[in-house]
Order: C-alpha cells, then structure tokens, then sequence
C-alpha cells in the first residue's frame, strides 16, 4: 500500500493526506545519500589537512581518522539499503498481497460486514430499521395515515431488500386502516404486480378484490378475481367469497344475471357450510355477496315492465312486487355487517325499488273501460291512492339511509344519491296530494272506484 503522510495545508486546513510514490521516495533517498557522501569528504578533507599540518601523527589522531571513516562508511551504506527498500515497496501494486504475504496463510476471507443503511435528511440521520421502527410505533397509536407514510418512506429507500414485500403490503394495510380505500388499492395492487411469489400475495390480492368491489370498480374486480381463481384454486372461507362475490358482481354490471346466479350461489354455499351467517349482525366480508344477490334480484325485477299493459296485467304485478320484496330481503342481510358503506348502497337500493315502481304503475293507461273523462278520473284518482304507499315506503327509506350516514359520518357518494331522492320522494308525494285534491271526488269514492276495477267492472 502507498506509504500515507499527513501535510500541512496552507490554506489552514488538517488531515489532507497524499501518497508518495515509489519513484518520489527514490529521489528523496538519493538526495540524503549524496548529502551524506559531501559531508563524508570533507570530514576527510578536513582530517586530512590536519594530519598534514602535524609532522608526526599520534597514534590516537591515527585512530580517530579510522573511526570516523568506518562510520561514514556504515551510514553510507545503510542508506543504500533503506534506498532498494524503497524502490521494492514502490515497484509493489498497492492493494494486492504479494506471494509471502500473510493472506496467504489466511484460513478464509471473512463475510462483509453488513450495516443498516443510513438515511440523512436535513433534520437528522437515521437507518431502515429505525424508521421502521416510528412506523410501527405510529400504527400502534392508531395514527394509521401516518404509519403508512412511514411505512412508504421504508420502502422508498430500499424497494429491493428482503422485507420490501412485507414493507409495502404493511403500507397498504395502514391505509386500509384509515379509510383511505384508493392508496390501499394502489398498493395491494403493486404488492401483486411487484412480488409475484411473496408469500403474501394471495392475501394482497384478496384484500384488493374487496377494496375494488366497494369501490364499485366491477370490471377490474372481476379480471383479478379471474386471475386469483386461476393462481390460488385452494382459497378457502371468506377469500374464496371475496372472489366469488367480484365475479358476480362483474357480470351483474355487464346484465349477466345467469352467470353471477352462479357466482353468489357458489358463495351462499360456502357461508351455509360453514354456518357464517348466524341470527344478528354477519362478517363483513359478506357483504357483498348479499349486495350481489339483491342486484340479481332487482335486475330481474326491472325487466318486468307495465307500459305496454301486459295481458295479465295482475300477475305481473304480483311477480314484480315479489321479486322486490326478495331484492328487499338480500339487501337488509348487506345491512347486517354494521358497514356503513354497503349500508348506504343497500337502504338507496331499497328506496329506489319502489320509487321506480311507483313511477311505472302512474304510467299504466286507462283501461278501455274508462271511456269517458269521469271514469278517466276516476282511474286516475284510484292508481294514486292505492299505489302512494309506494312513495310512503320509498321515502322511509331514504330518510333512514341519510340518518345512518349521519350517525356515522359516512359519505360516498350513496349518502348523496339517498338524499337527493329523499327531496325527490318528498315533492312526489305533494304532487300527489295535490293531484287527489283536484278530482272530483273523495277517498270513499275513489276507494269504491278501485273496488270496481278489482271485481272486473267498471265503475
């Protein structure tokens, strides 16, 4: 190795060090021995002209001269010696241990010394481990936001370590903790995508398909629910409903009601096996399958229609009607998770059911019966009376759909869809009022008008 030497600097800094070379020292070396060899002559010159100047030498000036010239002679060549020395260790590559040199008999190199990698901010310096560490202790205060920053703060220093799946997935997690449904999507989603075989992907996978069917993003739940059944065919319990309730709930948004009667049937099975859905509240993770069952059933409820007035008009009616009150029931069991998300989705559904329905049956056309104005208005007058338990029935559920979103702060969209049907509710029912009032006729007539109708005669 170069041989280093502190220097002072000029400029008034310390600990500049340089190396000198080989032919550097070689120089200096050959500059002390040529000064040596001077010094050397004229110490014997000088002897010399003393030795002339006495006729007759002692036997000690004798001696003394002799002395001197063995030691010159000794330090002449020591220098010598320390020259070549020098010239050896500069002919030396720096850095490689020569053929006698002690790593030969080393008995093996060791294993580099591995630290925590530091990171220095403007603030402080710090290391993985300790900012791992804050992460943690934020998620055990319930600062979820928080944690999960740190948590990305981990992983965006050192994406590519051993725990960076373990890191992220744990990123995820935290946002998921705090209700912010987006950034624990995007990084379930990039556990997946970046960590194809990390033991925790099926698990950030199921955890996406959740987040994305309450999103309501169906499509791209129903592509990874595909791929989650393809790669994990062993899913078990609440993952195999959390993939089987995407796929349903998918093809319900494409109108593929046979092939999502299929997914929610195959749930259903799974939640009666293992007796999941007991009297009360239900897991969460059904949610969603009760949601998808009440679509189905309203989907198919929908598609029965008034105008034209089908031939038997009365078993329509009936088919409908059941059918919602069907839709009804698989939304209230969305209801028993205590979610208020899939809450709000469910009491708007309701609502909506027979909204719709009301304002389908006030578009029924008079029979060919009523074929004057007075039986006209009496048609009119006995379908808003008996059919305005519709609107009654609609608006109570919105009203308790809004009144749960404010006992719980919720606010998707759902909350706003309820309230401005609520308003939408509650001015049908006035035009309503307002429309009975201007017939020629009380609730008794028009109760016997209706009466009429039923029997088949006209009134």
């Amino acid at each position: 190795m170069p041989n280093l030497r502190s220097l002072g600097d000029p400029f008034g800094t310390t600990g500049v060090h340089i190396a000198e070379t080989g032919s550097t020292r070689i120089a200096k070396f050959q500059r002390i021995a040529r000064s040596a060899r001077l010094e050397g002559s004229e110490m014997n010159a000088k002897q010399a002209l003393q030795l002339d100047h006495s006729d007759h030498p002692s036997s000690g000036q004798r001696a003394t001269v002799g002395n001197h010239s063995r030691c010159l002679f000794a330090r002449t060549r020591l220098l010598a010696l320390l020259a070549f020395a020098a010239l050896g260790c500069a002919a030396a590559p720096a850095g490689t241990a020569g053929p006698n040199s002690a790593a030969k008999f080393s008995s093996g190199a060791k294993a580099p010394l591995e630290v925590p990698r530091t990171v220095i901010t403007p603030e402080r310096a710090t290391d993985i481990p300790e900012l791992t560490k804050q992460a943690f202790e934020l998620a055990e205060a319930h600062q979820y936001e928080a944690a999960a920053r740190g948590y990305d703060r981990v992983f965006e220093l050192d994406p590519d370590s051993g725990t960076a799946c373990g890191v992220l997935f744990k990123a995820a997690e935290m946002y998921d903790y705090g209700a912010l449904q987006e950034q624990a999507l995007a990084r379930y989603e990039q556990v997946s995508r970046r960590f194809p075989s990390c033991e925790l992907d099926s698990v950030a996978r199921v955890r996406a398909l959740r987040l994305l069917t309450y999103l309501e993003h169906y499509a791209r739940a129903g592509e990874l629910a595909e791929l989650t059944a393809a790669k994990y065919p062993g899913l078990q319990g609440t993952s195999q409903i959390a993939v089987l309730s995407a796929r349903a709930l998918s093809r319900l948004a494409l109108g593929d009601d046979v092939q999502a009667e299929y997914f929610v049937s195959k749930a259903r099975d799974i939640i009666e096996r293992e007796n999941l859905d007991a009297a009360g509240r239900v897991p969460q993770e059904l949610a969603p399958v009760y949601f998808a069952l009440g679509e189905l059933r309203r989907l198919r409820a929908e598609r029965i229609h008034f105008v034209p007035v089908p031939e038997n008009f009365g078993a329509a009616l009936e088919q409908r009607c059941q059918l919602l009150l069907d839709a009804q029931s698989a939304y209230s069991d969305a209801m028993r998770a205590y979610d208020a998300h899939w809450s709000a989705m469910a009491g708007f559904r309701v609502g909506e059911l027979y909204q719709k329905l009301h304002g389908e049956l006030m578009q029924v056309p008079p029979p060919k019966s009523a074929d004057t104005e007075r039986r006209r208005q009496l048609f009119e007058g006995a379908m808003r009376l008996r059919y305005s338990i519709l609107l009654d029935k609609a608006k109570a559920m919105m009203d308790h759909t809004v009144t749960m979103a404010d006992r719980t702060g919720e606010q998707s969209p759902w909350v706003l869809k309820a309230r401005q049907a609520r308003d939408a509710i509650a001015q049908a029912t006035q035009d309503e009022h307002a429309a009975l009032a201007k017939l020629p006729y009380t609730r008794e007539q028009l109760q016997a008008a209706l009466d009429s109708f039923a029997s088949g005669h006209a009134p």
